[in-house]
């Protein structure tokens, strides 16, 4: 039996306004601007919290069949802008990594949402561009 055929319109699709990839000395980063719908604690706090959140990712060498395990690592800043908006920067050595990149726009805004509370948008754009529904 062949599975049901899906359905599929325009209306499905939302454009992301990914922060263009930036350079200083040898690490490379992203941007990204948000704005949440609760009070932002202080930097202090906010500085805890990003080192908290860093990421490793790990490729062994005999899963992925490459030469030696390879590790690579995405750290965080957030800045504090005002009450409610935050700049959130994904700063990495190895910049075209998907696992870094989907990390910033797939995980890190579910993630930053549940510290902080619900965002209200990313780079401009609603959160419901950025982050899938999940039960409330």
């Amino acid at each position: 039996m062949l599975p049901k055929k899906m359905e599929y319109d325009a209306s499905q699709i939302k454009l992301k306004h990914i922060p263009k990839l930036e350079q200083r000395d040898a690490i490379c980063y992203r941007a990204y601007i948000y704005f949440f719908s609760c009070l932002l604690p202080q930097q202090n706090h906010i500085s805890q919290i990003a080192n908290n959140l860093k990421q490793k990712f790990r490729f062994s060498a005999e899963q992925f069949d490459i030469l030696l395990d390879i590790e690579i690592r995405a750290s965080i800043i957030i800045e504090r802008l005002d009450n409610y908006q935050a700049q959130v920067s994904i700063l990495t050595t190895q910049p075209e990594e998907s696992c870094v990149y989907f990390f910033g726009i797939y995980t890190l805004p579910s993630k930053l949402e549940e510290i902080f509370g619900d965002v209200y948008s990313i780079q401009g754009q609603s959160r419901e561009t950025w982050i899938y529904e999940r039960s409330r």
